[in-house]
């Protein structure tokens, strides 16, 4: 199997389904294409003259560095990829279980573990449990975070409707090219300026979306997907594929940063597969009053697209449409096994944007 998540046949089959095929069936509410979260009602289901009740649960992995803090912004971005924003005053708690390699020192876990605790105390949702493993099948620091939280009063959207437009906010492939910059600065260097370089190592200061979300929430969001994985390809097929809807996405539209650009430039990787923590995909149906409203709170953002009946998925740039696919791995997964002298195991397919890449940069 490819690396990164289960394509989305072989998790249909060997996760939902055994899953639901068995007790879990009373319970089961959440392991679904594009809908990572689990939720456990208590006294009934929300409605519309019923508050939700329960908790709700959702949690990430990363690897590498800055495991830790990744794998818990991106825990709370899964949260709110159900309509429930977590505040200050909302029961949430986290734990975290950490495996790490024998050479790794000690000062780099405290390091890892103290970056997370600074975040946890500023958006008071604590950390309650560390677990922390030697093991000796592991090759690099590898972070798996569980957030919990009491859903009382709390409900999600009631999903993206065709006519619904699709907000995207900030930009693609953060985390990927915040990561790639940290593990290659001195290649970098050698061809862009410092300044270009540490801009996009500092990207990971971006990846939640927190804010974003509780904005989108009081300006009448009817869905969000926090992208990740699979970068904005698989974020715009997560969210189709858990709405039962298809959608048409303008390339022209969406927005990147030119440090992204000549770092995948320089890798040879496609953007819109790149991981992307720190954008956070939003079906409304008005979707430039949501632009709007993200603006007047700093937040930047674009209208990249529209939900549309039946399941044709399409992207679109200028004159050339394509179908868009189960993205298969993540580029960032690409970049390692070409860092590491390794033959790339999948192929990327589709049409070819080089073009348009070549357009950003000019």
């Amino acid at each position: 199997m490819n690396y990164g998540k289960l394509n989305e046949d072989v998790y249909g089959r060997s996760v939902v389904k055994v899953m639901k095929e068995t007790q879990n069936k009373n319970f089961y509410n959440g392991a679904e294409i594009g809908d990572f979260c689990a939720v456990f009602p208590c006294g009934g289901h929300a409605g519309a003259d019923r508050p939700a009740k329960g908790f709700i649960s959702a949690q990430a992995s990363a690897g590498g560095k800055n495991a830790v803090i990744r794998s818990y912004e991106a825990a709370l971005n899964g949260i709110v990829s159900k309509g429930v924003v977590p505040g200050k005053d909302d029961n949430a708690y986290a734990s975290i279980t950490l495996f790490i390699p024998k050479k790794l020192r000690e000062a780099k876990v405290r390091a890892m573990l103290a970056e997370t605790a600074k975040r946890a105390g500023e958006l008071q949702i604590p950390v309650l449990g560390v677990a922390v493993q030697v093991l000796p099948w592991v090759d690099v620091e590898t972070a798996n975070c569980v957030v919990h939280m009491e859903l009382d009063g709390k409900a999600k959207g009631k999903g993206a409707s065709p006519g619904d437009d699709i907000v995207m906010t900030k930009w693609i492939g953060l985390e990927g090219t915040a990561l790639i910059a940290r593990s290659s600065r001195d290649r970098l260097r050698e061809r862009y300026p410092s300044d270009i370089v540490e801009t996009a190592a500092g990207f990971l200061d971006d990846i939640s979306v927190l804010p974003e979300a509780a904005t989108a929430v009081e300006s009448g969001a009817s869905d969000m997907q926090a992208v990740r994985e699979g970068g904005l390809f698989g974020g715009l097929w997560e969210l189709a594929a858990k709405n039962s809807v298809g959608l048409v996405a303008d390339l022209k539209r969406i927005p990147v940063r030119q440090e992204t650009i000549e770092v995948c430039e320089y890798f040879d990787l496609n953007p819109y597969e790149l991981m992307a923590a720190g954008s956070l995909l939003i079906t409304c149906p008005k979707g430039n009053a949501m632009v709007k409203a993200l603006a007047d709170r700093g937040i930047a953002s674009a209208v990249i697209g529209t939900v549309t009946q039946g399941n044709d998925r399409i992207v679109r740039h200028a004159d050339e449409s394509r179908f868009l696919e189960p993205v298969r791995g993540d580029e960032l997964y690409r970049y390692y096994e070409k860092k590491d002298g390794k033959e790339h195991s999948y192929e990327n397919e589709g049409a070819d944007f080089s073009d348009y890449r070549k357009e950003q940069q000019n």
